[in-house]
């Protein structure tokens, strides 16, 4: 019975329907979250190098920096997605500080795998982080619409697959080529660290 009920709300929330901001409204911040994990029919749209995921409808990708991409929805909004290659391939938690001051902070896992939302105010919008699947979204919205963001989120989180062997081979060679820029990732010293890969790219 669990199951038709997270095939269906799976459904509203990857389809555009018409009434799907007042089921999302219906739903806690939690439940969006758990209802899409829990989903493991997956489907692609978009292929990197190294990883692929669906993009939901409604939305572009407007800059392609290979593991960091900016996507734009239909409404202007611009999410900022960070896949972390090294963490992926060395299985590290992703880990996050929790201030008693955060609008909302929830930690969350499905099998191996965990994840948090954290919200933050900032001034009359709030600022979004969502962690899941080696990979971190963040977006700033309006009160509104945050139900809608953190759904295209964790769809979008939910949805990655990497490529073992392509990840596996750019790590070895010490090197990501992306495009026409060669970045040096060095490994970690400490294989249980939660830097991601903009940390390491920085340190070297």
């Amino acid at each position: 019975m669990y199951k038709k009920i997270v095939t269906i709300m799976c459904v509203l929330l990857l389809t555009a329907c018409t009434n799907q901001t007042y089921y999302l409204n219906n739903l806690t911040y939690e439940d969006i979250i758990n209802i899409s994990i829990n989903e493991t029919e997956k489907t692609t749209n978009i292929n990197n190098k190294g990883y692929k995921y669906y993009l939901p409808t409604g939305f572009i990708v407007s800059k392609d920096n290979g593991y960091n991409q900016e996507l734009l929805s239909d409404d202007n909004t611009k999410y900022y997605l960070n896949v972390d290659i090294v963490s992926y391939y060395y299985k590290n938690k992703m880990q996050s500080t929790h201030n008693i001051k955060d609008y909302k902070y929830y930690e969350f896992e499905y099998k191996d795998k965990t994840g948090y939302l954290k919200i933050t105010e900032n001034n009359d919008n709030f600022f979004v982080e969502l962690c899941y699947n080696y990979a971190i979204i963040e977006v700033e919205v309006k009160g509104s619409n945050l139900r809608y963001a953190i759904s295209r989120g964790i769809i979008i989180l939910n949805s990655i697959q990497y490529n073992d062997l392509v990840i596996e081979k750019n790590i070895g060679n010490n090197d990501i080529d992306n495009a026409e820029t060669v970045y040096k990732i060095p490994e970690p010293k400490d294989k249980d660290s939660s830097k991601n890969i903009l940390e390491y790219m920085e340190e070297e």
